[in-house]
């Protein structure tokens, strides 16, 4: 765990090097990821403390933190260089660091629910399906009105009212149930796929 856990902080300075050598605009992908780095540090943290109280204390910033990771997938409409990705060697080198910073995000959050069940022994298979949808359904609420209200997971604590209007305003725009069901299905895909059998024989 402790080797992982290096390895994947050493990623997010390779890429955050890279995404400011090339000076890449758009979205600040170096503060996203930071972001969803953030959510698996938390879930590191559910992971190593033993005292009930702090691992709650800790579980519930990791439950806050943890839309930021889905939520880079939203990058993608930034990417408008692509057609010229297989033939332009700066369009490669944006594709590619655009693409590793939307997985690292993608992938501290996969990595953290798994952390996450590790930590709090959830072995049930159905309990951990039950927890992905309800999981991915919330997070999916949070990465809209993240991208469109433009409120960040501290907010729940700092402006609780303005978090809680968004969230019953969030239908009023055309495209919410399409955004929402998406992301729930982009979510469940990717957690079910990379869900961690061994905790069956736990």
């Amino acid at each position: 765990m402790k080797k992982k856990i290096i390895l994947i902080h050493l990623f997010f300075a390779v890429i955050s090097l890279g995404i400011k050598y090339y000076q890449v605009s758009g979205p600040d992908l170096v503060w996203n990821m930071f972001l969803a780095l953030v959510a698996f540090d938390f879930a590191a943290l559910v992971y190593f403390v033993k005292q009930p109280i702090v691992k709650l204390f800790f579980a519930l910033f990791w439950f806050f933190f943890y839309p930021n990771t889905f939520y880079m997938l939203t990058d993608i409409v930034h990417m408008n260089f692509t057609s010229t990705v297989l033939w332009e060697k700066t369009s490669l080198i944006l594709y590619m660091l655009f693409v590793s910073s939307i997985l690292f995000g993608v992938l501290s959050g996969t990595e953290s629910v798994k952390v996450m069940f590790k930590s709090f022994k959830v072995t049930s298979y159905p309990l951990r399906l039950a927890f992905i949808c309800a999981l991915s359904v919330i997070s999916s609420f949070a990465i809209h009105i993240g991208r469109y209200a433009r409120l960040n997971s501290w907010d729940i604590l700092t402006r609780p009212k303005v978090v809680i209007d968004e969230l019953a305003s969030v239908w009023s725009t055309g495209t919410a149930a399409y955004f929402v069901l998406g992301f729930t299905f982009l979510q469940i895909l990717t957690l079910v796929f990379l869900e961690d059998e061994t905790l069956n024989k736990a």
